[in-house]
């Protein structure tokens, strides 16, 4: 199968999925999450790396609310694997969206000492964690789950962010594939300083330093 028809094929699945969001039921969402008895403790360890894989992948919407909140240096680009770029003939490479940065430890990089300090700005990965939607159902994230009652108010608002999330993901990744159009690309090793770093997202294709 050619590129160009496989990745058709995926932006079909894609389309239909946001189709299909319409008609999750919020008020079974509410259901499955009180049901888990999980309530987040803030104990933090979903920031750092040593409890498991922490990139905070990030949307527009997140972006955005960075940019509000005055951290927008405090994001890179994904990498295909850890320390790989996917490259093209002319010398660019390309990253597929951008996460937030991590400390030198493995930590977020908004890990202080009493928790987040971006809390109000926080991405919806990390709102809506250990909790997202999947292909249309509800999923948990690997996650030490705390015992506990969740406020009936509480588990409606995190229905709402978990839904909201699904949606905006399914809709940033829709686009970015109708808007790429580039030819072949390789794994290459990290890029040198004066190489360009294209980056492909909801947006289309823009340079990093055009943030």
């Amino acid at each position: 199968m050619k590129e160009k028809e496989y990745r058709s094929l995926i932006l079909k699945n894609l389309e239909k999925q946001a189709l299909d969001s319409i008609s999750i039921s919020l008020h079974d969402l509410v259901v499955e999450i009180i049901r888990t008895g999980f309530r987040c403790s803030g104990c933090g360890r979903c920031c750092k790396f040593s409890s498991g894989d922490n990139s905070v992948l990030l949307t527009y919407f997140d972006i955005n609310n960075l940019k509000k909140g005055g951290n927008i240096n405090a994001i890179e680009p994904t990498v295909a694997e850890e320390g790989m770029f996917l490259a093209d003939n002319e010398g660019n490479v390309h990253t597929f969206g951008l996460r937030l940065k991590r400390k030198t430890n493995g930590e977020c990089v908004f890990l202080g000492a009493a928790g987040c300090t971006i809390y109000p700005f926080r991405p919806l990965l990390c709102r809506t964690y250990p909790f997202y939607i999947a292909e249309a159902k509800l999923e948990i994230s690997e996650c030490e789950i705390e015992g506990g009652i969740l406020p009936l108010y509480h588990a409606r608002r995190l229905a709402n962010e978990v839904l909201q999330r699904y949606i905006i993901e399914l809709r940033d990744t829709i686009m970015t594939y109708r808007h790429f159009k580039e030819g072949p690309l390789f794994l290459a090793s990290q890029p040198a300083s004066d190489y360009n770093l294209i980056v492909h997202d909801s947006r289309g294709k823009w340079l990093l330093d055009d943030k």
